[in-house]
C-alpha cells in the first residue's frame, strides 16, 4: 500500500530557513524514489488539516527558540487537536527534526519531549526525533552544500528517509549518530567570542553589551 509522507516545516522564517533546507533534502530524496510526499508551510495559513487528513508519515521539521517549539507549531498543534474529529480513522505517524543554533544536544530534548506528548493526545504513532546541534552551518542554503560538515545527519537523514518510504521503525543507527553534537560547546563559545570582536569594535562596546530592557530597578 503506498503511503504518504507530510514534511511540516515550523520555521516562522520567509526564506533561507534552515529547517526549510532539511525539509528540501527530504522532499527531493523522496520524489527521487517515488514516494508520495508533500509539504505545508505552517507559517502560512492553509488546509493544514486536511493536509495532515491525507497523509500516512507526518515529518515535522522545526528550529528551537528558548528550548522550545516556535509559537507557530504549538498553534498548529492546537488547531489539529480541535479538529481532531474531522481526521480519518486511519493511523499516522510522526517523527520530529529539530535544529537549534546552539552546540547542546540537550537543549533540544524538551521541545521534542512536547512533540512525543501532543502524538499521544492524537493517537498518532510515535516514530521519535532527531536534533541538529548546531544547525547554523547550513544558513539557509542547500544541505548538500554542508554536506561535509554534517556527514552523521546526512547519513542519518537517508537512513531515516528508505524507514519512511518503506514504512519502517527508525533505525537505532540514527539516535546513536545524532546523539552528541557536532562541534565541542567550548570550541564553540571560542569561535562565537572571535566572531563578536569586529562587530564590537564596530557598533562600540557600550551599544554591543546594551540592555534596551534593563531599566536599571533594584530590588529591595
Amino acid at each position: 500500500m503506498v503511503k504518504n509522507i507530510l514534511i511540516a516545516i515550523g520555521s516562522p522564517k520567509s526564506k533561507k530557513s534552515n529547517s526549510e533546507s532539511i525539509g528540501n533534502y527530504i522532499m527531493d530524496k523522496l520524489n527521487k524514489k517515488e514516494a508520495h510526499c508533500s509539504m505545508i508551510y505552517l507559517r502560512k495559513e492553509g488546509q493544514q488539516v486536511e493536509c495532515v487528513d491525507v497523509s500516512d508519515t507526518i515529518v515535522l521539521v522545526l528550529p528551537i527558540y528558548q528550548n522550545s517549539v516556535p509559537g507557530l507549531v504549538v498553534k498548529f498543534f492546537e488547531t489539529l487537536y480541535e479538529n481532531r474529529e474531522k481526521l480519518k480513522a486511519k493511523q499516522k505517524k510522526l517523527f520530529v527534526i529539530t535544529n537549534s543554533g546552539f552546540p547542546e544536544v540537550e537543549a533540544n530534548k524538551a521541545a521534542i519531549k512536547t512533540c512525543e506528548l501532543f502524538a499521544k493526545e492524537m493517537g498518532f504513532e510515535w516514530m521519535g526525533g532527531i536534533s541538529l546541534s548546531p544547525g547554523t552551518l547550513i544558513d539557509g542554503n542547500e544541505l548538500e552544500k554542508s554536506a561535509k560538515t554534517y556527514k552523521k545527519f546526512m547519513t542519518s537523514l537517508n537512513m531515516l528517509i528508505n524507514s519512511f518510504i518503506n514504512d519502517e521503525s527508525v533505525p537505532k543507527e540514527v539516535y546513536k549518530l545524532m546523539s552528541k553534537s557536532f562541534m565541542n560547546p567550548f570550541f564553540y563559545r571560542i569561535c562565537g567570542r572571535i566572531i563578536q570582536i569586529p562587530v564590537k569594535n564596530k557598533i562600540g562596546k557600550d551599544k554591543f553589551f546594551a540592555k534596551p530592557l534593563d531599566y536599571g530597578y533594584q530590588t529591595k
